[in-house]
């Protein structure tokens, strides 16, 4: 009896402690700057054409700056999950054909999706039509 008061107590004391990590990584964004920031979005369409847009915003994320200057929509925009299926007016849907939009910062994959990425004036940023 007391060995069973004892796993049921480290195994509540095991749930809390989950508990607060999940809150903490959930509700952690990384690090923005504030003030004007002046910054570059390429964008790679599918038929390896380019656009470069030079962006001047007070946004802290990234997606917040595309969705200011449209090239991105507010219906995907306020999905808020940071995957879109449309940016600079085309087209990329996985379902449809395994296309999908790629964030790049430095020629690297970004580790979070544009909503969550922080912006810093002078960044670069390189989205591409990325096909399956």
């Amino acid at each position: 009896m007391k060995n069973k008061k004892i796993v049921i107590g480290l195994a509540a004391v095991l749930v809390v402690i989950v508990a607060a990590f999940s809150v903490i990584f959930i509700n952690m964004k990384p690090e923005t700057k504030k003030g004007e920031k002046n910054i570059t979005v390429t964008v790679v369409f599918k038929d390896k054409s380019e656009k470069e847009f030079k962006i001047d915003t007070d946004a802290k994320y990234l997606g917040d700056a595309l969705l200011e200057e449209k090239i991105v929509t507010e219906d995907e925009y306020k999905n808020g999950d940071g995957m879109y299926t449309y940016i600079a007016g085309e087209r990329a849907d996985y379902n449809l054909d395994k296309s999908w939009w790629c964030l790049n910062i430095d020629g690297e994959m970004a580790m979070v999706g544009i909503n969550e990425q922080p912006i810093a004036d002078g960044d670069s940023f390189e989205i591409t039509n990325t096909p399956a």
